[in-house]
């Protein structure tokens, strides 16, 4: 009498083999994520120096690299495409709404206040500080220690700093 199937000691066998697959390849499984996380906003980074690259020598035409961020009820701005870009000393300000998101073409939501809003980017920026943080979809709270910061201008002669900070991607 032939029988179809598997005995005891073969599923025992493949058992421990897929055991030890799991163990040698999620680890590396969750590093591919950490490197994806981390390489977008690399890639964040170079699309926003991209994007200062072309806006502040045209705010050097029009003389507005030594203003600022203004006072409020005051205005320091560019127009690029129709769109008023809120500038501090000629590069974009630390502000989604009024300069990233009208300089990339990407969905920025607030981390804060909608995160469960769809985006391509996440953002968070405490009031009254120069810098705005940026975290990918998967890890959107600046607590999950994830994100790009972009400081802005400190003065004319003082471009803006980026930092990726990775601890947590």
């Amino acid at each position: 009498m032939l029988k179809n199937g598997f005995t005891l000691i073969e599923l025992v066998v493949t058992i421990i083999i897929l055991a030890i697959l799991s163990v040698v390849a999620l680890p590396r499984f969750i590093e591919l994520q950490s490197d994806a996380r981390i390489s977008s906003l690399n890639g964040l980074k170079a699309e926003m120096h991209g994007a200062m690259s072309v806006l502040y020598p045209k705010s050097v035409l029009e003389g507005l690299e030594k203003k600022p961020a203004p006072a409020p009820g005051e205005e320091n701005v560019i127009i690029i495409d129709g769109d008023k870009i809120h500038l501090v000393y000629g590069y974009p300000a630390a502000d989604a709404a009024n300069s990233w998101s009208k300089l990339i073409m990407a969905k920025f939501e607030d981390s804060v206040f909608n995160p469960d809003r769809p985006a391509d980017w996440y953002f968070h920026n405490s009031s009254g500080q120069p810098f705005i943080r940026f975290m990918p979809q998967t890890k959107k709270f600046s607590g999950d220690n994830c994100y790009l910061k972009y400081t802005e201008a400190q003065s004319p002669t003082t471009p803006p700093v980026f930092e990726i900070v990775e601890s947590g991607c």
